[in-house]
């Protein structure tokens, strides 16, 4: 579901575009949207303010692009891994992977992506609300044919949805690329625990259980 970027009318203003985003979404990151000026942008390209505009035309637009070129990234991954061939839950867990990836490669803009998408209005706002929802619905399809064919049972779609979703989103304030883990060793580790459970039976984990402490002596009711 890619889209064109806005204001590209060549490829001469592509490297100036490139860089103005690049330089936005380090700034969105540290200071936020609202914390973050077109003077503060122009600034740390080294322009004045007023030759911005040649290239964009309002803050809000560079935002737009940021969080549409994730959303796309995130879209484009997990709709490819979900329709490659294997079972549901082959897939499924190839689709986590594929959301971790993109975190990993565009870490600082997915980060703005996460905190201020919501800043939006207007269509652009709905644009990214429909990315959203199909990004949802790549999961969901996936969920109810583990359901139709017995991979997984009876389980309520929305929510699971919501706890991979959940974990797979927050991984974001912890990642990190030069971690002990890498994006497949995270989602795999995500996955088992969604797949198998935290029952005491559940054959992911065979450790020992805990043994109990001794009982402690009971000292007598203190007489007042």
């Amino acid at each position: 579901m890619a889209t064109g970027r806005p204001n590209e009318n060549s490829g001469r203003a592509r490297p100036r575009y490139d860089a103005l985003v690049d330089v936005s979404t380090e700034l969105f990151g540290k200071h936020g949207f609202e914390g973050t000026s077109v003077r503060m942008i122009a600034d740390a390209l080294g322009v004045k303010s007023g030759s911005l505009y040649s290239h964009i035309k309002s803050k809000d637009e560079v935002l737009h692009r940021i969080v549409l070129t994730v959303a796309d990234a995130f879209f484009d991954a997990v709709k490819e891994a979900g329709e490659a061939p294997g079972s549901p839950i082959d897939r499924l867990r190839a689709m986590c992977r594929a959301h971790l990836e993109v975190i990993d490669h565009h870490g600082p803009a997915v980060r703005v992506y996460y905190d201020e998408w919501r800043r939006l209005g207007g269509k652009s706002k709905k644009q990214i609300l429909t990315l959203r929802k199909a990004y949802e619905n790549c999961f969901t399809e996936v969920i109810e044919e583990g359901i139709e064919d017995g991979s997984f049972g009876a389980v309520n779609v929305p929510w699971v949805t919501l706890v991979i979703l959940s974990a797979c989103n927050w991984s974001v304030e912890w990642y990190s690329h030069d971690g002990p883990r890498s994006p497949a060793e995270i989602a795999d580790g995500f996955m088992e625990v969604l797949f198998d459970g935290i029952r005491a039976d559940s054959p992911a984990y065979a450790a020992p259980r805990r043994k109990k402490s001794a009982k402690r002596t009971k000292r007598p009711a203190s007489k007042r």
